[in-house]
């Protein structure tokens, strides 16, 4: 009997070793996507992380009626424009009621702003999922990820309240279950793939650009019924969800914003490296299709007065795909140019964006002063209609003013802008310059009051009225103020004195003090400020009086039964006197010159 032994030459050793060395290459496989998907992760991660830190920084341009859409949708269970997006409208406010975001957060703009930042993340995984789809290496994914994680530009257009931001998940997923090198293939990627689309396009009409890169994806299979059916599928679809006047009014709302040149100020690498790649890449048949959609973004974003920033919103992931993308098959085989010139370009945008994520995460605006509004609103104007921008509108509800006592600014014709009062903050001063009837209604009213400095500085507008110049006015108020100054029948300490002598007291309350002289004798003891109104050049509406041997009761019922516009906003007795309040608002002309 002879023994059989193995041998390096022997067929099923060789079979033992080609198992095991598959098995072994299937290991070190695994083990590089989990290295690579966790790595993505964790740039994903940096990006919200970078986009958290930066959520409180001030307004963009166009995000108050978006920011108003989502608390509609999320606390008063409406949407305020059944035309505008409201499929994104929907699906920020559900995210938000899910999540309590308005009541977590501070400040509306802060809440309105989460939901931007968890599509922001989920963008950043889809990008490096389609980067794989369309044949780029791990680290080039990773690297675009990156890209997108930290520039200034892609931050700043990604945390902005806009319904592209949440359009973006939904394209990339149905391109990515497009791009697909085998010409046959199940049907069911395919529908789900224009079901995304579809859904895309209707949360966010401007993605409709994007379609030519889907349309290029699935003519390049040359399968013309499959192409029909999919065509026929998403133009019913878009149709029955959107419809011809929700595109448009979609379109408009797209248009609100900083101009593209703006942005692309705050970030000139990205958008020179960017269109450099995407015209590079139309030249390759791997990045073409991606290129030519990215191209037709930043042609739009281009167009004078056209939906700049929701195009370029669009573009952000696209661009960082083609550049990392555009690098690596121009080092395919190695090319020394090619890799000196992404070292260049990384050594040069890395310092540059450092300082603009750092200018971004520390911007914040206050809000103090809006909060310090609403306070004087409450209790000098709880039920008078005012008209404000949408973020002011939602602070204005959370604080407790009712619905039918706040309007948005765009809710407002010309008629209403000239005959209401203006709650005039920085996001409203972003709107004027687009709304000529209430910029010219803000320009001659009277400002009342005054919160803040600065950039975030919040005026209290009153409608202009007919009456004297504002020099005639308080010239009459300081020769009114300082006969009663010198009544002997009036006393005051040094400092009412001088408010009464220079014009700075409210004429309702010189005349009824003059009035109340020739009956008793008084003190004037304070005339206390209203906050806000110093800052305003506003008269002083308060007072602290007693009388000489007179119950205080008394002094307050003189006050008490006054008519008309001299009658007080409220009498309240102290242990220090009698305190008396005026409406806010001083009436024109009340007070006859002395001359």
């Amino acid at each position: 009997m002879t023994s059989h032994r193995w041998s390096a030459e022997s067929p099923d050793r060789f079979g033992v070793r080609s198992v095991w060395a598959a098995a072994q290459a299937r290991a070190r496989a695994l083990d590089l996507d989990i290295l690579t998907i966790t790595a993505v992760g964790a740039v994903a991660a940096l990006g919200a992380v970078l986009r958290l830190g930066a959520i409180d920084s001030p307004a963009q341009p166009g995000e108050g009626r978006n920011v108003a859409q989502v608390f509609a949708v999320d606390s008063l269970g409406k949407l305020l424009d059944a035309n505008a997006s409201p499929l994104a409208w929907l699906q920020a406010g559900g995210y938000t009621s899910l999540t309590d975001s308005f009541v977590r957060h501070s400040t509306a703009l802060g809440a309105a702003r989460e939901p931007m930042v968890i599509t922001a993340a989920i963008t950043a995984i889809l990008m490096w999922v389609l980067s794989r789809r369309m044949g780029l290496s791990r680290l080039t994914g990773a690297i675009a990820v990156g890209i997108a994680a930290v520039s200034p530009m892609a931050l700043g257009l990604q945390l902005g309240v806009r319904p592209e931001n949440l359009a973006m998940p939904w394209a990339l997923a149905g391109i990515a279950l497009l791009w697909t090198p085998r010409k046959h293939r199940r049907l069911a990627p395919d529908l789900w793939a224009t079901l995304f689309l579809v859904i895309a396009v209707i949360t966010a009409p401007v993605t409709v650009l994007l379609i030519v890169t889907a349309a290029w994806l699935i003519w390049r299979r040359r399968r013309k019924r499959l192409s029909l059916m999919l065509a026929s599928l998403f133009v019913l679809g878009t149709g029955i969800g959107m419809g011809v006047a929700a595109g448009l009014a979609g379109l408009l709302i797209a248009a609100e914003g900083p101009r593209a040149y703006d942005w692309l100020a705050i970030d000139p690498l990205l958008a020179t490296a960017g269109l450099l790649a995407t015209l590079l890449a139309l030249f390759s048949y791997v990045l073409r299709p991606l290129a030519v959609g990215t191209l037709a973004l930043i042609a739009v974003a281009l167009i004078p007065g056209g939906p700049g920033t929701a195009a370029l919103a669009l573009a952000v992931a696209p661009v960082a795909l083609l550049i990392t993308g555009s690098v690596e098959r121009a080092t395919r085989p190695p090319r020394m140019p090619a890799a000196i010139l992404g070292v260049v370009l990384a050594a040069t945008a890395l310092p540059a964006w450092m300082g603009g994520l750092r200018m971004a995460t520390s911007s914040r605006a206050d809000p103090k002063p809006v909060a310090d509004a609403s306070r004087w609103l409450q209790e000098n104007l709880p039920a008078t209609p005012v008209v404000t921008d949408g973020i002011t509108w939602v602070e204005l509800l959370r604080d407790g003013r009712a619905p039918q006592a706040a309007k948005l600014s765009l809710d407002c014709p010309a008629t209403c802008s000239a005959q209401s009062w203006l709650v005039v903050t920085p996001g409203l001063r972003l709107v004027l310059p687009h709304r000529p009837a209430l910029a010219e209604a803000a320009a001659s009213a009277e400002v009342v009051a005054v919160f803040g400095a600065g950039r975030d500085r919040v005026e209290i507008h009153r409608p202009s009225t007919a009456g004297l110049p504002d020099t005639e006015e308080r010239q009459a108020r300081a020769e009114m103020g300082t006969k009663v100054a010198d009544s002997p029948r009036i006393a005051a300490p040094t400092t009412v004195d001088q408010t009464l002598r220079t014009g700075r007291t409210d004429p309702r309350l010189l005349t009824t003090l003059s009035a109340l002289a020739q009956t008793r004798p008084v003190r004037v003891t304070a005339l206390p400020e209203v906050a806000g109104e110093d800052a305003a050049n506003q008269p002083r509406r308060q007072a602290l009086l007693t009388a000489a041997e007179e119950p205080a009761d008394e002094l307050a019922q003189f006050f008490t039964n006054q008519n008309g516009v001299l009658r007080p906003e409220s009498v309240t007795t102290t242990s220090e006197g009698v305190l008396i309040r005026y409406p806010a608002g001083t009436p024109a002309g009340l007070l006859i010159p002395f001359g």
